[in-house]
């Protein structure tokens, strides 16, 4: 693994979170750099190691949204769990959780629990539907918010039922609002606003996602309104004689062409177009490989891999990985080291249970 110090080196990220929308605003974080510490229930871990696609037990959302982080089994549940974490969050600059409202501040470990230990921390919270309102203790998945936000009503075309969008889009635009709300307040710290709480909820952040465009009629209120069509209404997939291309409502029949032969016509004449890949050809469509994007690396567990590097190319702090993401418990005894605990203390918390 190459060692780079990206422009969060220094930082410390405690990621109390699960499943996406918080293991991905932290993956961001420690592609740039921060030293993040997932903490991880012993044994089990966190639930998407056990989704999707996988080898050899290595789940590959995990290997993405996981790398360059270590893993502390640790189980928060135990009072003494519950105090190895209060003692970590003193070290810490960033503590982040997505448990459902509520949830947390049981544990001891809520903002006002750590905000006394470390009056500096920046603590973010990420939630489903927000902290009040009918909906506030519901748990909440992406197509719940798909739903709510007006996004698979979006999708249905000329008088089509609502459809879902493919992709667990809000998990992971919450993800990226919250990398960007964290280095935000870093930087509000740095220049001496000191610790603050960041609240967040999946429902707000697809709505502030989708108002741009999917929302544009519904934005004035009032009469004298000029309502008009989808943006999405002016582009469309053009089937060609060999695949397909994604560009502007040609209002033609592109059949007869190649997609080599229509990607040239309309590049010419300044008309956007690309090639609508199927996701097998994604890889080695030649844009792609000449931007360096993907990165193939050998996954202790998972044998060859490729994944995206990180997207925001840094001069002088560059991108790195690191280390591939971690077994559960893997840096228990590292990270607990670092604390000062013995090796007999950890010992003795391992036969009660607390770490692994």
């Amino acid at each position: 693994m190459t060692q780079s110090n990206g422009p969060l080196h220094g930082f410390r990220v405690l990621d109390l979170s699960r499943v996406v929308s918080g293991p991905m605003a932290a993956v961001v974080l420690a592609d740039q750099g921060a030293d993040v510490i997932k903490v991880e229930a012993p044994g089990w871990g966190d639930g998407i190691r056990y989704l999707g696609a996988n080898r050899n037990g290595l789940s590959a959302i995990f290997a993405m949204i996981n790398r360059n982080k270590r893993s502390l089994a640790v189980n928060l549940k135990h009072p003494e769990g519950a105090a190895l974490i209060r003692i970590l969050a003193q070290t810490a600059d960033v503590v982040l959780q997505n448990y459902r409202p509520g949830k947390i501040e049981k544990l001891g470990l809520g903002y006002d629990d750590l905000k006394s230990l470390n009056p500096e921390l920046i603590y973010c919270s990420i939630n489903g539907m927000g902290e009040v309102g009918p909906y506030a203790d519901q748990k909440v998945y992406d197509y719940v918010i798909q739903g709510m936000t007006g996004a698979t009503d979006a999708q249905a075309e000329q008088g089509a039922p609502p459809a879902m969008v493919r992709s667990i889009i809000y998990d992971k635009v919450t993800a990226l609002t919250a990398a960007q709300s964290i280095t935000a307040a870093l930087l509000a710290r740095e220049r001496g606003a000191g610790g603050q709480h960041i609240r967040l909820s999946m429902l707000d952040t697809g709505l502030y996602f989708n108002w741009p465009d999917l929302m544009w009629n519904y934005s004035f209120l009032g009469e004298n309104v000029e309502y008009a069509g989808d943006l999405a209404d002016n582009y469309e997939v053009n089937q060609t004689a060999d695949g397909a291309v994604v560009s502007h409502n040609l209002g033609a029949d592109t059949s007869p062409y190649t997609t080599d032969q229509l990607i040239d016509i309309l590049a010419q004449n300044d008309i956007p177009v690309g090639r609508a890949n199927k996701r097998s050809e994604v890889s080695s469509d030649p844009q792609v490989m000449a931007g360096g994007m993907l990165e193939v690396s050998e996954h202790p567990r998972g044998g060859t891999m490729q994944q995206p590097k990180a997207p925001a190319r840094f001069s002088k702090t560059p991108y790195a990985l690191r280390h591939h993401s971690p077994e559960v418990g893997q840096h228990t005894v590292e990270i607990l080291s670092e604390l000062g605990l013995s090796i007999e203390d950890m010992q003795a918390l391992a036969r009660e249970g607390v770490i692994a």
